[in-house]
């Protein structure tokens, strides 16, 4: 029997992913931090540049867990079934709107 590359891909995924995010989240996090210190506007508007694109690396890095789990049920599946998604699909995205939202009152 033949190894599935997906399936060894999704195994690969799982195992690294939970890190990675953890990773990134830190990484952000500290980026984020450091947007206090800043007191050039062109500095401050570089870095909140640079704060957007840490959340949309971290957002796709959620969603390739989350297709990574779903396993041959992943989200295109659920759509086509009409299925709700989970309390924990609604809160990331909520996380990530609520980040969004606060770097562009920081922008103003």
């Amino acid at each position: 029997m033949k190894n599935d590359p997906v399936a060894t891909l999704r195994e690969d995924l799982l195992r690294d992913l939970p890190g990675d995010i953890k990773r990134v989240r830190n990484a952000y996090r500290r980026a984020a931090q450091q947007a206090a210190l800043l007191r050039d506007a062109k500095d401050f508007t570089a870095h909140q540049t640079a704060c957007k694109a840490g959340l949309g690396h971290l957002e796709c890095l959620i969603k390739l867990l989350r297709w990574a789990s779903d396993g041959d049920k992943g989200a295109d599946s659920r759509a086509e079934k009409g299925t709700a998604r989970t309390g924990e699909d609604v809160d990331v995205e909520k996380l990530i709107k609520e980040a969004r939202g606060a770097l562009a009152a920081q922008k103003d």
